[in-house]
């Protein structure tokens, strides 16, 4: 039996207790992360930051006093090895243009979808980057501001929906049709209609390539 992925630590920094309650729910919800801490606005997220070190930094722009593009300059400059993920209301290119290039792996909009955000965690868990389609445009920023050393933008799961994404993750943790199934809340047929379809998208032939797949692109770990 496939031994269950270790969660992938995270921090939450917004200023509406509402908004990290929802997005804790979400992230724990899926089994693959764990909130280690929260902030409501920079101080307390740089804080959480130092204490926890987490893989990941889920983070907003519109923060009280010093803004959300300031503590992503500070992680930055700082060398921490934490990924930052934009999750905002705030659209304007000059922004995604800015977060890009300070370091962020994914920005993404407060009305994404919850498939889509959980894609976007765990191609960012994985060492990859995620922009939804309406940002594509801005994917060059990705490789300035010391992202020149990375690997360029790449996206093995491009053609799957966000939906066949969180399907993917599923599957190459090695859980069966029931599971994903009352995770999903849908019936095991259409478990098995949508596993099908990421299989034949994905030009691979059963789960056990599927799993190998995620391996090799650096989804998941061995």
């Amino acid at each position: 039996m496939q031994e269950e992925q270790p969660t992938t630590s995270v921090v939450l920094v917004d200023d509406h207790a509402i908004v990290r309650h929802a997005i804790r729910t979400i992230l724990e919800g899926s089994g693959r992360f764990k909130v280690v801490g929260e902030g409501e606005n920079a101080a307390e997220g740089l804080d959480m930051l130092a204490q926890n070190k987490p893989e990941i930094l889920v983070l907003d722009l519109g923060l009280p006093g010093k803004s959300g593009l300031e503590v992503l300059n500070e992680v930055h400059r700082s060398g921490i090895p934490t990924k930052v993920i934009v999750l905002t209301m705030h659209d304007d290119e000059q922004r995604i243009q800015q977060a890009l290039g300070s370091g962020a792996k994914s920005f993404l909009l407060k009305n994404s979808s919850c498939e889509e955000f959980i894609s976007a965690m765990d191609l960012v868990r994985g060492g990859s980057y995620y922009l939804p389609e309406q940002f594509k445009r801005f994917k060059h920023h990705l490789m300035q501001n010391g992202n020149s050393s990375q690997t360029p933008v790449h996206d093995p799961l491009s053609i799957l929906s966000p939906r066949e994404r969180e399907l993917f993750f599923l599957l190459a943790d090695g859980l069966p049709n029931r599971v994903i199934a009352k995770k999903l809340f849908i019936s095991p047929r259409t478990v098995e209609t949508h596993r099908a379809r990421v299989i034949r998208k994905l030009d691979l032939k059963s789960n056990a390539d599927l799993i190998r797949f995620a391996i090799r692109e650096g989804l998941i770990t061995a």
